[in-house]
């Protein structure tokens, strides 16, 4: 039975080499075979590149529409300013890309002798959602002239998962949060 098995091994190690070689000269289907190889990362990549393009795009947008409507209260714009108002007037300058009624707005005067205005700032629990409401706290009239504002507007964008484990979600539930922060100080008329 030894014997059988030496001979049966020798055999086998004497065709393998020609075996291996008709392998490699075999070109059916090969195209195929790389292309099932190649696509799923290329796929992958493109899908990426078009949901941080899309990220980008919208954080953009967003900054400049947070922008404009500080600038509003920064040139002394407002006059009798109320939170309804001051949120519509935010949500006019986002309105091609933002849902308004998701669209979180904090405006508020800094506090004399304010050096940090993170605690200042709207939180969120684990799994993203606000905690308590942000304040539209400016009072019935224009803050007066020589005021240092906070304004905060921020938004929970919708991003998708993609393959291998992409994920841009920063708050859960599949949401990124968008966030743009201006501190200013009020101009006189």
């Amino acid at each position: 039975m030894a014997r059988d098995f030496r001979r049966l091994t020798r055999r086998l190690a004497a065709r393998l080499p020609r075996a291996l070689r008709a392998l490699t000269r075999e070109t059916k289907g090969t195209a195929a075979i790389e292309f099932a190889i190649v696509a799923p990362a290329t796929v992958a990549i493109a899908l990426a590149t078009l949901q941080a393009a899309s990220i980008y795009l919208a954080k953009a947008y967003f900054e400049s529409g947070a922008e404009a409507a500080a600038r509003i209260v920064l040139t002394n714009q407002t006059g009798a300013l109320t939170s309804a108002s001051f949120k519509t007037a935010v949500c006019n300058e986002l309105s091609i890309l933002f849902d308004c009624s998701k669209v979180i707005v904090q405006l508020t005067p800094l506090p004399a002798g304010t050096t940090t205005p993170a605690t200042l700032l709207p939180t969120f629990d684990t799994k993203g959602n606000l905690v308590g409401s942000p304040p539209v706290d400016v009072g019935p009239t224009a803050p007066a002239p020589g005021t240092d504002m906070l304004l905060v507007v921020m938004y929970q964008w919708p991003v998708f998962g993609g393959p291998l484990g992409l994920d841009f979600s920063n708050v859960g539930s599949g949401l990124m949060l968008m966030a743009s922060t201006q501190v200013f100080r009020v101009e006189p008329n």
